[in-house]
């Protein structure tokens, strides 16, 4: 009874390892930048900050998008494609202002300018 048991419990643990070397392939760090970059998830992140737009014009272009991922594939920190592509994400981010912290500021930098503003309209008076 113990071997069968033994057995069924060795047939799930093999089906289960397809999946998890799926996984472990996405999770990985790949071998060198330039295979990195042509992974269809460094593509897509690339067209997708490439194509966005400030007033017409390109926020970032695409060899600087190109660029920024290949440095960011050599920081020891990051093990794996995705964490490459979400610190990715978080810095361009964080310099297109997409943020909410420069919309945020922006608006207490109104309340405030008016703050003072109307606190000189007073003292004049």
């Amino acid at each position: 009874m113990f071997f069968g048991a033994l057995k069924v419990r060795e047939g799930a643990m093999e089906q289960s390892e397809p999946e998890s070397k799926e996984e472990k392939a996405t999770e990985e760090k790949s071998a060198s930048a330039e295979v990195f970059l042509r992974t269809p998830e460094a593509k897509e992140f690339i067209k997708r900050w490439a194509n966005k737009k400030k007033e017409g014009e390109p926020k970032f272009t695409r060899r600087g998008v190109t660029e920024l991922l290949r440095n960011l594939h050599q920081v020891p920190g990051l093990d794996s494609n995705k964490k490459i592509i979400k610190k990715g994400d978080d810095l361009l981010a964080l310099l297109g202002g997409m943020d909410g912290l420069q919309g945020f500021l922006a608006g207490w930098k109104a309340k405030s300018e008016g703050l003072i503003k109307g606190i000189k309209s007073i003292f004049k008076s």
